[in-house]
């Protein structure tokens, strides 16, 4: 699309104006698109003022199209609204309240909250698909952390093992049917 130049560009804004405006501006971005808009509203052409600022043509060009259609205020950025959240506040405090008990206490057969078992919570209870990495930002923003198990020893002996875990109790036997690689969430400590 082609972009006027000279008088006819901006034609409702003074030269002047808009070198006042370039001079009072303290805005880095907001200073380069104006001194575009100075130097083509002197005539400059495209290729020129490209190599003036120090930007590509078609970034240029971009630049000098937002002026017309915003005015003088096209030397600043739309400030872009985001993703909406995937979960409501009211659904991240339930979240939060049900990852404070334990997930048996949720009618779940596990032991401690893991990543995964977090999504499956969250697809079951408010259903919504939400990856791993999104649920563990917004578990750490619950201020817990993730906590990783210790590796297990390349030389233990299983049946030595195997034999211990047989003359424990029920209650503790159940920790020990988890997956120890599996990394897990805790309440965060306060320092």
């Amino acid at each position: 699309m082609y972009v006027a130049k000279g008088n006819q560009f901006l034609h409702n804004i003074s030269l002047t104006e808009l070198e006042k405006k370039y001079n009072a501006e303290t805005k880095a971005k907001a200073k380069i698109r104006l001194q575009c808009a100075v130097l083509r509203k002197k005539g400059k052409s495209i290729p020129f003022i490209s190599s003036v600022v120090g930007k590509r043509e078609s970034t240029v060009s971009d630049i000098l199209r937002r002026f017309p259609r915003r005015g003088i205020t096209g030397c600043y950025a739309i400030k872009q609204k985001g993703q909406p959240p995937k979960l409501t506040s009211a659904e991240r405090l339930k979240l939060r309240k049900a990852l404070n008990k334990s997930p048996q206490e949720q009618g779940l057969p596990f032991i401690i909250w893991t990543t995964k078992l977090a999504v499956h919570f969250i697809k079951q209870n408010f259903r919504k698909e939400i990856v791993g990495r999104h649920v563990q930002r917004i578990i750490k923003s619950f201020d817990m952390s993730i906590q990783k198990p210790r590796p297990e020893h390349v030389k233990a002996n299983k049946k030595l093992q195997a034999q211990f875990k047989k003359n424990f109790d029920g209650e503790l036997r159940n920790l020990f049917k988890q997956d120890m690689r599996s990394p897990f969430w805790t309440k965060a400590s306060s320092h």
